[in-house]
């Protein structure tokens, strides 16, 4: 380790999301520290590694690999490359944390968890909404019993009318559309707060004209304990809400603002006690992740998110997509 108290990080993939939240995550988490990057583009590696106070910058994925220094990748590249790049790390004795989804199909993730595994390196998600304040808080109280039985869940992930680009509308490179770019966050979400494994799965899709690939995912899951819920990720609509609300036998917890980073919002708890309200905020969910998984590869500990949890999001993705092709509801095994 770069520490006993401290991991240093290389970065591969150097976008949108490297730039404006992972590498400032690395640099604020005190068990972290940005140690390379990697891009196919030199002097924009270069350029990223100056603007973030990395000490090497790299063309070459196998230097960045080959690098001491480097005890944990990011993998932040498009969704088709996850799961080599994840595997070469392992191989090469680095922990990984990667961006969802872990990959494409349910062998291939199936193959990155037994390569990790192989290697004896911690792999984890980089399913952040997990790590929002007040999410921890309401998955004990659920666990807890405190609204009763969770009869059913909605959660909306739609981030306004942000219409896929770039690699994201190739399915070679994305898979599907918005289920994986934003939808994945709310079935983890659900699963996490939950506690439960989905048994069954429905989706509808809707594509904008011009587009290959969906950009509104609506999904109906029916969970292990019960739980029935609905997820709408959509990147058609202008005017979001991001919303969490979870209706047991005996309360309701209404978040509102809660499902999308950096927000303000408020988890409101109703019981037949009365009602209590919580401010919080989603803004260093990204932080938390980075963090967290520091301190799970320092204790020897598995992370959370791990990856049974990014196989498990691969393999609900799956159904979610063969049930909107079929006209079916798939079934699973929790």
């Amino acid at each position: 380790m770069t520490s006993p108290q401290q991991i240093g990080w290389g970065l591969v993939g150097l976008g949108r999301i490297a730039k404006q939240e992972i590498a400032p995550a690395i640099g604020s988490a005190a068990n972290s520290s940005l140690v390379g990057v990697v891009s196919r583009d030199a002097s924009r590696a270069a350029e990223f590694a100056s603007e973030y106070g990395a000490s090497n910058a790299y063309d070459d994925y196998d230097a960045l690999l080959g690098n001491d220094a480097v005890d944990a990748v990011y993998i932040a590249t498009p969704n088709a490359l996850h799961a080599d790049q994840v595997v070469a790390a392992a191989k090469a004795g680095k922990h990984v944390l990667c961006d969802k989804p872990l990959a494409l199909t349910v062998p291939d993730a199936e193959r990155v968890i037994a390569a990790c595994e192989d290697a004896g390196v911690r792999l984890g998600l980089t399913f952040q909404s997990r790590n929002y304040e007040g999410m921890a808080e309401v998955r004990q109280l659920v666990a807890d019993g405190g609204i009763g039985d969770v009869v059913l869940a909605h959660v909306e992930m739609s981030s306004g009318r942000t219409l896929l680009g770039g690699w994201r509308t190739d399915p070679s490179l994305a898979g599907v559309g918005s289920m994986n770019n934003i939808g994945v966050h709310g079935y983890d979400l659900l699963r996490y707060l939950l506690g439960s494994e989905v048994v069954e799965a429905t989706a509808l899709l809707g594509t904008e004209p011009g587009f290959e690939l969906e950009t509104t995912a609506l999904a109906l899951l029916r969970f292990a304990n019960g739980t029935l819920a609905y997820v709408n990720a959509n990147q058609s609509t202008p005017h979001h809400q991001p919303d969490v609300v979870l209706y047991g036998t005996e309360g309701r917890v209404l978040g509102k603002d809660v499902s999308r980073p950096n927000l303000d919002g408020t988890f409101t708890i109703t019981t037949e006690n009365g009602e209590t309200r919580r401010e919080v905020s989603s803004a260093r969910g990204y932080e938390a992740t980075v963090a967290r998984f520091a301190d799970a590869v320092l204790a020897g500990r598995a992370p959370s998110p791990s990856g049974l949890d990014g196989l498990r999001s691969v393999a609900l993705t799956d159904a979610l997509a063969r049930s909107a092709r079929e006209g079916v509801t798939v079934t699973l095994t929790p």
